[in-house]
């Protein structure tokens, strides 16, 4: 898989890979967007070279797949589903999992749910007793920096 991903893209502050000879580079999101970074482009934050020779052939803790991610955008309509009683569980539950501020940012769609924070969600859903299958109230496809 060859995607063309754009250093425009990249959070700030995001490390990168220099380790072109990397069996997984042409599928790593850090090694991917190096090769578009343009020479005028200075100031990189990059992984230790020497901690990359150190893995030899170990899994790389820092991969990172150029495949999109399905990421959710609101929850509104997934808690106005719910009985009042079991709303109020659940909105508790967000809160200590997430925080307020995060829990009202989620909600509204202003932070989007990675696919492992999806499925906290979801646990959460079930352990306060939801029985049927829960949407969120939109879907996002991008990286998963």
């Amino acid at each position: 898989m060859k995607a063309e991903i754009h250093y425009s893209q990249m959070p700030r502050n995001y490390l990168l890979c220099l380790n072109g000879g990397c069996p997984r580079a042409n599928t790593c999101l850090r090694q991917l967007v190096v090769r578009s970074i343009p020479a005028d482009k200075p100031h990189w934050l990059i992984i230790s070279p020497h901690y990359l020779a150190a893995l030899q052939e170990r899994a790389c803790p820092f991969y990172r797949s150029a495949a999109k991610a399905r990421f959710a955008k609101g929850c509104v309509r997934l808690l106005e589903n719910l009985p009042y009683k079991q709303m109020q569980a659940v909105i508790s539950q967000l809160i200590s999992c997430f925080s307020q501020r995060t829990y009202y940012r989620i909600r509204k769609g202003e932070r989007l749910l990675s696919p492992a924070e999806q499925q906290q969600v979801l646990n959460i859903l079930e352990k306060c007793g939801t029985d049927h299958p829960q949407e969120f109230d939109a879907y996002v496809e991008q990286y998963d920096w």
